[in-house]
């Protein structure tokens, strides 16, 4: 069923056209990753889609009664309400029915020979049972629990918590009101990993539809189960997860170049054919060609955009071989203890992920690195020679009154306006860009000038809090290649495990107050953190063992499912993937008179559609 349609939209801004006749039609249950460079559009579109701003042409069609959830990427909730009651906003329509209920209760307990109230009692308590009202509570706890938020802060009011805390009170809250469709921007970008993993759970389970833009590639592989790219041409469908759109859309490419090349070198051969020929005794056959060449469509020569950061990234030179060393450190913060006696190094060279909980002090640890902080007890000593530059996830080192050029001009004096400007350029600030004041830029603006400002002067030792968040993926994959060719040493704090497993190979994890180091990437870590849980549940005592072994059983049976999931959704998203190639072929004018041929394309279509149907059935009895 369809819910969502643009048809032929066109949408600009002063000097600026974002959509030109762009369409899309988003079906019930459909499970989408929106992808493209940023200020290509997607936070419009999402705003279109959702009907909070108007396309200059063209019309959205909306399914009535439709409701549509909408989370900007620096959403925050304002509110003077505690947690618990934000929440339970969520559910007023249900509290509306309970009160109503009461209300009856009362008037009953006066009268209970008043068969209006008692009809319309029961009516009221099949409804509410119906909508949840038994369970709304539970439901709250879970999504409080998934997102990071422990009981001991479920009353607390919501003014109090930070602003990354307040971005995810309003995914909880959208998350608890169940849309019909949930556009997601960026809804990653101050959840931990646990968090993360356990809201691509949650979406995996949805029932309604969804659309997610987010630079965490491994979130969009669970949750979408395709992929719509937005250029500065369009929108392109593509019927798989990120991974399968990436290998789809460099396909598509590369057969979109050989049919251009084919054709320019076919229109060349027709003209040297005429203009050899016109005059000769083969006019009339120049001629033919001549119609001919008339009538060909010219192929659009394929654009593939390369508008991108780039990035090099200087080291300053040789430190020591001992950059950092922690000793017994200890620190607690607004009455919690956040690290107890811990102690960790780190040598020259080394590209280190530091990860954990939200809360678990990870960016207070680094804090106290970086001189802004002072532990409770116990010392740091950074090497002879280290020279550390650091980026800020809140962005605070940026000042919000000052142009773009006057940022990096803080950070190097010395240096001339013609190489700031070519500079800020790798960094896709150009023309006039480079004086715009630093509070007009977007999200991902910020965080590109905040990474031009750190990298502009050497370093030997990068100190990195989520820098990521706000970048599109072109841009991450940049930062990873420059941090992968960077000489000295990294210290990452990231929620990104596609990006961890790209640029680091070690973690340090920060567990139950104290500091576990582990070899590798995130996925050797995660493979570690599994092996771990796995062997401490075969090490449980003895009266439990059927419980464990129960439990075991259930978490392979779980993890097996999953697979076969998976297996599902990729055969899927390939036989619709050939159909639609197949689709293509069938109307190509070269095979319009080539029976034999459109005839077998057309069984294999068939057939195709048939194993389709199957493969769909056998989707829904592994989901339901």
């Amino acid at each position: 069923m369809r819910q969502v349609y643009l048809e032929n939209i066109y949408k600009s801004y002063p000097n600026r056209q974002i959509f030109s006749g762009l369409s899309w039609q988003i079906n019930c249950g459909e499970k989408y990753a929106l992808v493209g460079r940023n200020g290509v559009g997607k936070t419009t579109l999402f705003r279109i889609i959702k009907g909070e701003i108007t396309p200059d042409e063209g019309q959205v069609l909306r399914a009535k009664n439709q409701k549509i959830g909408y989370m900007p990427q620096e959403a925050e909730i304002v509110s003077g309400k505690t947690l618990w009651l934000e929440l339970l906003d969520a559910f007023r329509n249900l509290l509306a029915i309970k009160d109503e209920i009461r209300e009856l209760e009362d008037t009953i307990a006066e009268d209970a020979s008043n068969k209006g109230a008692l009809e319309k009692y029961g009516k009221l308590q099949e409804e509410f049972e119906i909508k949840g009202g038994f369970d709304y509570e539970e439901k709250i706890k879970i999504v409080l629990h998934g997102l990071g938020f422990p009981e001991e802060v479920w009353l607390k009011e919501i003014k109090k918590f930070s602003g990354g805390e307040k971005n995810r009170i309003f995914l909880a809250k959208i998350l608890l009101e169940e849309p019909d469709l949930l556009l997601l921007d960026e809804p990653t970008n101050y959840l931990d990993i646990e968090s993360t993993q356990w809201l691509e759970e949650y979406l995996s389970a949805f029932k309604g539809s969804v659309i997610i833009v987010s630079h965490d590639r491994y979130f969009m592989n669970r949750v979408a189960r395709k992929t719509a790219e937005l250029t500065s041409r369009g929108l392109e469908i593509y019927h798989g997860n990120y991974d399968f759109y990436e290998k789809e859309s460099a396909e598509r490419l590369r057969l979109a170049q050989k049919a251009y090349e084919h054709q320019a070198e076919e229109i060349e051969r027709i003209k040297d054919f005429i203009q050899k020929n016109i005059a000769g005794q083969k006019t009339k056959q120049a001629q033919s060609r001549r119609k001919k060449l008339q009538k060909m469509e010219p192929l659009e020569k394929p654009h593939e955009d390369n508008k991108q950061m780039k990035l090099d990234i200087r080291s300053s030179g040789r430190s020591w071989q001992r950059i950092l060393e922690v000793n017994g450190l200890s620190k607690s913060f607004d009455h919690k203890q956040l690290f107890d006696d811990i102690s960790f190094k780190i040598e020259r060279g080394e590209k280190i992920g530091l990860i954990g909980p939200n809360g678990s002090g990870k960016t207070t640890l680094i804090r106290m690195i970086t001189g802004q902080s002072e532990p409770d007890s116990g010392q740091i000593n950074i090497g002879n020679n280290v020279e550390y530059t650091y980026y800020d996830q809140e962005l605070v080192g940026l000042d919000m009154d000052a142009d773009v050029i006057d940022v990096i001009w803080e950070e190097k004096p010395q240096a001339l306006a013609e190489e700031l400007r070519s500079y800020l350029g790798r960094f896709l600030f150009t023309g006039e860009d480079i004086f715009r004041p630093v509070k007009s830029l977007s999200g991902g603006e910020k965080s590109r000038l905040s990474l031009a400002k750190i990298f502009v002067n050497p370093a030997n030792f990068l100190i990195l809090d989520e820098p990521t968040n706000h970048l599109d993926i072109p841009s991450v994959k940049m930062l990873e290649r420059a941090l992968s060719e960077f000489s000295g040493t990294v210290l990452i704090i990231s929620h990104d495990r596609y990006f961890l497993d790209n640029t680091v190979r070690k973690i340090l994890a920060v567990e139950n107050r104290d500091i576990k180091e582990y070899p590798g990437n995130f996925s050797h870590y995660w493979e570690k953190r599994m092996e771990q849980e796995q062997e401490s549940m075969t090490r449980s005592p003895k009266k439990d063992s059927s419980d464990t072994k129960a439990a075991w059983e259930k978490l392979k049976d779980q993890r097996r499912h999953q697979k076969r999931i998976e297996r599902a959704e990729m055969q899927i998203a390939l036989t619709e993937a050939k159909i639609e190639e197949i689709a293509e072929m069938l109307i190509d004018p070269e095979l319009s008179s080539d029976w034999e041929k459109l005839a077998s394309l057309e069984k294999e279509k068939s057939e195709l559609e048939k194993i389709l149907e199957k493969l769909y059935e056998e989707y829904e009895e592994l989901t339901n």
